[in-house]
């Protein structure tokens, strides 16, 4: 009995303290003894859901409103809502401030019924997240009526902010000093990620730069796109999460970029592994670009955030888990440079992934993954795990680029100089000016292509008056193609002193090309024209000259120069024409008929056999325009008559 009236009068007092504190809350802030410094007002508000501007009046009667704590609201709910606090302030003040720690763009500020400049409701894509604003209180009122009116918005309730983190009222010094405090708070973790992204887009432009000095390797240039993106990315993302831009920039910016940059990464690493991207991947890069519409949803605020990031970190996961498996399946086949990657691509997708199920853990009430969202403290400096994985993963490619930028470097000097090289004896494959032959107009163009081949062909004299003509094709290119070119031409120079037939000087020719080959071959039409029209011409496996527009065929045999091991009947057919007066005989290399449009469409013999009688300029010129691909070589010959000699 006497510990259930001990119970009783516990509860009593209980009660009895409640109402006194619940009084106090209610009651307006007593500030007449203030005269310095700050004091916190988070305590004490009125909350009422909904939107009528008569609530910011002084004189309204606000006591069924609930009674709340701005700072600790919890995450913020979408819609209007209101809040009011009357504050008692000494009489005669003049220096009085307010600092109010909010979500920006969420809220208005009425002093006795006066909207104070500011603070201001914005539309979604203005909106950031708590920002601290300082806000002067004009005149001598001993007593003031606060009225905060707010909205927060879906793009703001999806990160799930609070509308208040702090509200304090002091002088005008004090309050100045507390923002500076707070904001410093704010901003000081996001300078490391700020100051890593700007070096991510700066090696991005050295990545550029590379690119630029090496156009043949793409993979500095998706390596390129790949920093760029992530530095904004990540950058923009910072900006956010501090408040210095708009929530809107996240969704719109920042989270379709981690798709893009996964699609970059997948990219640079098959380019710099020399492989070829194939079907799955592709089909996997396409499946990449499908959530940026779920993110725009996110946005809408039709999807949760905690949905989506889970989302997003299961569909970048497969990149960040399967690319270094195929680097070292790569390096295991001997592709060493593909193990220069094999680190680096471990870091940046994989933290991202981890850092978004940290962030999802959160959101979710996981709790046991929290802490894959909290900064890595590496002494006074907060990095988040992604931050510190971009971080890395510069270095580590950095390192690798430079030093494969000295091996291409290396090998595009040497390249140059065979390049150099090969052009120089390149020249000596074609006539510096064709002879006069009796009875004949010789005319010859030859368009080199970019890189250098074999294309050749000579117009010889023999000592028993007739004339050589030879059109030839050397496989390969640079060089190598360009010595065997010049090989041929000596061996065909000393041939035709000896006054031997085409056949003859074709079978000679391939045997000589084929003790001293090392695996090419060569394609080679030789005619002998005397001055009554007499032609002999014999086929080494390449192209049938045209014979006053239409295709002669001379009976071809195997290319010159094939391993003797490899074929052992050798010889070659001759055939033998009687040219008239005025006919023309055209003969060409492959780089005419195999000239190819931007369509994949060939020239073709059909538009060949159309122009075969023009001029070897205008033939050559209309492959060069179809698309050139390989040397271009025409050589036309006119039959003018016995006894007429022209050029």
């Amino acid at each position: 009995m006497c510990r259930a009236r001990l119970l009783g009068a516990a509860m009593l007092v209980l009660l009895a303290v409640g109402a006194l504190e619940r009084c106090a809350a209610e009651a307006p802030v007593n500030a007449t003894q203030w005269t310095s410094g700050t004091i916190d007002i988070d305590a004490g508000w009125k909350q009422e859901t909904g939107d009528n501007l008569s609530w910011a009046r002084p004189a309204l009667d606000d006591s069924a409103w609930k009674t709340v704590q701005l700072d600790d609201l919890g995450a913020a709910r979408p819609g209007w809502e209101w809040f009011r606090r009357q504050i008692v302030l000494h009489s005669g003040h003049s220096d009085v401030h307010l600092l109010i720690d909010a979500g920006v763009g969420t809220y208005e500020l009425y002093i006795n019924g006066q909207k104070q400049p500011g603070p201001s409701i914005q539309n979604q894509f203005a909106v950031r997240r708590p920002v601290e604003q300082v806000i002067p209180v004009m005149g001598n009122a001993a007593e003031i009526t606060l009225a905060i009116r707010t909205n927060a918005p879906k793009v703001y309730t999806t990160w799930h902010l609070p509308l208040f983190l702090a509200c304090s009222l002091g002088t005008q010094e004090a309050i100045e000093n507390q923002r500076a405090a707070m904001e410093s708070a704010r901003l000081y973790p996001a300078l490391p990620s700020i100051a890593i992204n700007l070096v991510l887009m700066l090696a991005a432009i050295a990545a550029f730069a590379l690119f630029r000095s090496q156009r043949k390797h793409a993979e500095y240039l998706w390596l390129g796109l790949y920093l760029l993106l992530l530095g904004i990315s990540n950058l923009v993302l910072a900006c956010v999460q501090t408040g210095l831009a708009p929530l809107a920039l996240n969704n719109l910016v920042a989270d379709p970029m981690v798709y893009l940059l996964t699609i970059a990464q997948i990219e640079f690493t098959f380019r710099f592994s020399g492989q070829r991207v194939r079907w799955p991947w592709r089909v996997y890069e396409g499946l990449l670009l499908t959530p940026m519409v779920l993110n725009g949803l996110t946005w809408a605020g039709y999807v949760p955030s905690g949905e989506y990031l889970l989302v997003e970190a299961l569909v970048i996961l497969p990149a960040a888990a399967l690319l270094p498996v195929y680097l070292l399946l790569w390096y295991r086949r001997g592709n060493r440079e593909a193990g220069w990657l094999i680190l680096p691509s471990l870091l940046p997708l994989a933290t991202a992934s981890l850092y978004d199920l940290g962030t999802v853990s959160i959101y979710l009430h996981w709790g046991s993954a929290d802490f894959l969202d909290n900064p890595i403290m590496l002494g006074p400096v907060p990095l988040q795990l992604a931050d510190l994985g971009d971080f890395l993963f510069v270095l580590a490619i950095g390192v690798v680029m430079f030093f494969r930028f000295t091996r291409v470097s290396q090998e595009q000097a040497r390249a140059a100089a065979e390049l150099d090289a090969a052009r120089v004896i390149q020249r000596r494959l074609v006539p510096e000016c064709l002879p006069q032959v009796t009875g004949y107009a010789v005319e010859a163009a030859y368009y080199p292509a970019q890189e250098v081949s074999g294309d050749f062909y000579q117009v010889l004299e023999q000592r028993n008056g007739a004339t050589l003509i030879v059109v030839g094709d050397v496989s390969g290119k640079g060089l190598k193609a360009a010595m065997t070119g010049t090989q041929a031409i000596g061996a065909l120079r000393s041939l035709a002193q000896e006054n031997l037939s085409p056949a003859e000087i074709l079978g000679r020719l391939d045997t000589q090309l084929a003790v001293s080959s090392d695996g090419g071959f060569v394609t080679c039409l030789c005619v002998r024209i005397t001055a009554d029209g007499q032609m002999t011409g014999a086929n080494a496996g390449h192209l049938a000259p045209y014979w006053n527009g239409e295709e002669v065929m001379i009976e071809p045999g195997l290319p010159l120069g094939l391993p003797l091991d490899l074929v052992k009947e050798r010889g070659y057919p001759e055939t033998s024409l009687q040219l008239e007066p005025g006919d023309t005989m055209t003969f060409l290399s492959d780089g005419v008929v195999e000239a190819q449009s931007e369509s994949g469409e060939m020239f073709g013999s059909e538009r060949m056999r159309a122009l075969s009688r023009e001029a070897p300029v205008k033939v050559a010129e209309a492959a060069q325009r179809f698309g050139q691909e390989d040397d271009i070589t025409v050589v036309r010959l006119i039959f003018a008559g016995v006894g007429v000699a022209r050029t």
